[in-house]
């Protein structure tokens, strides 16, 4: 069943791609391993996902995938709090949602500790939703400048979720304002030139959100099926 779906999501991905004339291999799929077994993600490694995604530092320390089943990186997505940051520095490769100074600082202080450096997204909430995490736009430049300063963690782009809308569409907006977002980051100087990655996009409107300049798309659904809890 991976197989067949990672088949139809990349297909889907190179329509939407063509579609605003981006090339398709800017755009990667980060498996989003929530409640997967640790067996469905060496599965889809194997068919040639190379990013796999965890919500939680104990299930992913859990579940993490053998080395042995092939290549990957492995990216935190969901919110992390800072007392969690040594433990997630030793797993993750990447941190996609990054969204404040102290955690930034734990972070950095976790990576020299085991002379890693650390790849990290800011997660921006643009939709100003209280439940969601991420910093508000408006503080979002202060926090990119602190992070550029840090010597062990290496700031790659912007991460956002926007509200859920029965039509993918509607989500459209959010996508274009992280991209434009980033492109005034980066053009300002705030953000270096190499810190492109945009992480926006799940199993309802990655189709949107590739049209609108995603590099990551993080699918859990669309890739394993319905997600079935203990």
């Amino acid at each position: 069943m991976i197989k067949e779906n990672l088949d139809l999501l990349r297909m889907k991905i190179l329509a939407a791609a063509r579609r605003t004339g981006r090339d398709p291999n800017t755009v990667r799929i980060v498996a989003a391993a929530k409640s997967q077994s640790r067996d469905s993600a060496e599965e889809a490694i194997r068919e040639g996902v190379t990013l796999i995604g965890h919500n939680y530092v104990q299930e992913a320390v859990k579940e993490k995938p053998s080395i042995g089943c092939g290549p990957f990186e492995y990216h935190m997505i969901g919110h992390l709090q800072k007392n969690k940051a040594k433990k997630a520095v030793e797993i993750f490769d990447v941190i996609q949602t990054l969204d404040d100074w102290a955690t930034a600082e734990a972070l950095d202080r976790a990576a020299y500790e085991v002379g890693k450096s650390l790849g990290v997204m800011i997660q921006v909430n643009l939709s100003g939703e209280p439940q969601k995490s991420g910093i508000s736009r408006n503080e979002a430049n202060a926090l990119i400048q602190k992070t550029e300063s840090l010597n062990n963690i290496r700031l790659l782009g912007l991460m956002t979720m926007p509200p859920f809308f029965d039509d993918p569409d509607a989500a459209r907006p959010f996508f274009r304002e992280l991209r434009q977002m980033r492109d005034e980051l980066i053009a300002a100087g705030v953000m270096e030139r190499s810190a492109t990655e945009l992480s926006m996009g799940m199993t309802g409107d990655f189709e949107c959100a590739v049209e609108e300049g995603a590099t990551l798309v993080r699918i859990g659904t669309a890739l394993f099926g319905v997600r079935i809890y203990a």
